[in-house]
């Protein structure tokens, strides 16, 4: 027997695992609800964010929530009611959920600071500038997309395509869909954003036998994910820096890298959103 007083290994050791376990379920007790705007087919989304969750969960120590919904409305409305903790944005749905919430720029893929809408119609289409689209019909994705709506009318406002072009145009709700509807020639040509564009050629949905891009648009800040205002702060800067960590040349990292279609993280600054806030002030969409 042991001297009374001291406990044996083994008792200790049994102690020390079952604290460990109590720990670590207190851990994932916590939840932390993340949405994101469905830029592609929501179930799409979903399938493929496994290694993005899984990560997640092991750098903020929280039981991770995912949700995409059907349309980005539905992302703001969200945040606005405390319903999701973090969100993938695009700007214009940022600026919405600022005005709205007050919500928090976290983090964004740094190729967001420049980003670009591409104009694309078929192959064999007689369409080769913003001038040509007139008589034509188009397609722009969701009403409160950056890349899909509001920057691509914006530009062709500026550069004076017809405003019937602009009124007529129809809703695919989502950049995949606005490919699609070109490549299938339901629409004459249709604005989207150039990354799902790339990711849509890499992966064969789209040929550049079926679509071309007849014009790029300037660069302005889109994508960023966003915190609502009551979130801990101590969970925001784990999820900032689980994201700013994200490294190209750490292959379990790739997964995650590629779901994200991002190559690095940086700092997001509210600032930076203030031409895209008056854009959206000049067409009407935002008071």
């Amino acid at each position: 027997m042991s001297p009374r007083g001291i406990i044996p290994q083994s008792i200790l050791a049994a102690l020390l695992v079952l604290m460990t376990g109590c720990t670590s379920t207190k851990n994932r007790s916590v939840a932390l609800r993340i949405s994101m705007i469905p830029t592609m087919n929501p179930g799409k989304i979903i399938r493929e964010s496994t290694p993005f969750i899984d990560y997640l969960e092991k750098e903020t120590g929280a039981k991770v929530e995912l949700t995409v919904p059907t349309n980005y409305a539905a992302v703001v409305e969200a945040m606005a009611s405390d319903r999701v903790d973090i969100a993938y944005l695009g700007g214009f749905t940022f600026i919405q959920a600022c005005a709205r919430a007050g919500v928090i720029p976290v983090v964004q893929r740094e190729k967001d600071q420049t980003f670009h809408s591409l104009f694309i119609t078929q192959h064999d289409s007689a369409i080769r500038s913003l001038g040509d689209l007139k008589g034509h019909s188009f397609a722009f994705g969701d009403l409160n997309s950056t890349s899909g709506h509001l920057m691509p009318a914006y530009f062709m406002r500026q550069r004076g395509v017809d405003q019937a072009v602009i009124d007529k145009a129809i809703y695919t709700g989502g950049h995949d869909a606005t490919g699609l509807a070109v490549a299938n020639k339901k629409v004459d040509a249709g604005a989207m954003d150039e990354q799902v564009f790339a990711r849509m050629i890499k992966e064969g949905q789209l040929s550049e036998s079926q679509v071309r891009v007849f014009y790029t648009s300037p660069s302005f800040f889109d994508y960023v994910w966003a915190a609502r205002q009551g979130l801990d702060r101590g969970m925001t800067e784990r999820f900032a820096n689980a994201m700013l960590k994200l490294n190209q040349g750490i292959p379990e990292q790739q997964p995650i890298l590629q779901f994200l279609n991002a190559s690095k993280y940086v700092r997001a600054v509210d600032a930076s959103y203030n031409p895209l806030r008056q854009a959206a002030r000049d067409t009407g969409l935002l008071k």
